[in-house]
């Protein structure tokens, strides 16, 4: 009996953690991210460093310390920063398989907690109506009024992912 409950706490604990962006959803946002070693400022004029570690959310990266980073500086300094993304994906909904949950922090990291929240992807999600979720993704390819090239294609990426079974 004692066994059994150590097992049923421990299912528990990690039914609790929530999902874990996978390795599918981690070589997509390090594509769409790309890798810069040393600082540089990004398309909307933000300070970033890494796989997208923009610092003005990040302590304006006053604990990043030598530059350039190495690569598994990056990768750490990635996993760091996904928590919060995951995060807000897990409390948005749930019963998403590993390739839907990558593809939703993927659109997280880069469009922000809110406008995950606030989007038809989600919306569609929670009416079990994955094609138009997936279809979805499309929308959000715009910054500063402008269609952004790049943004275009997570955005294909992304909606490729959520439909990989």
């Amino acid at each position: 009996m004692a066994k059994q409950l150590i097992v049923l706490f421990a299912l528990v604990a990690i039914a609790s953690a929530g999902m874990k962006i996978g390795n599918g959803g981690l070589d997509l946002l390090k594509f769409s991210e790309g890798w810069r070693a040393d600082y540089y400022i990004d398309q909307i004029g933000l300070k970033t460093i890494g796989y997208g570690h923009a610092c003005v959310w990040h302590n304006n990266c006053n604990d990043i310390g030598k530059t350039p980073l190495t690569q598994q500086q990056g990768v750490d300094l990635l996993k760091k920063d996904l928590v919060e993304y995951e995060n807000c994906v897990n409390n948005a909904v749930s019963g998403l398989n590993q390739n839907q949950f990558d593809a939703c922090v993927d659109f997280t990291f880069n469009m922000g907690c809110q406008a995950f929240q606030t989007s038809d992807i989600l919306k569609n999600i929670k009416a079990k109506n994955w094609q138009g979720a997936a279809n979805a993704f499309s929308k959000y390819n715009v910054a500063a009024g402008q269609v952004i090239e790049g943004l275009t294609v997570r955005r294909a990426n992304d909606k490729k992912l959520f439909l990989k079974k």
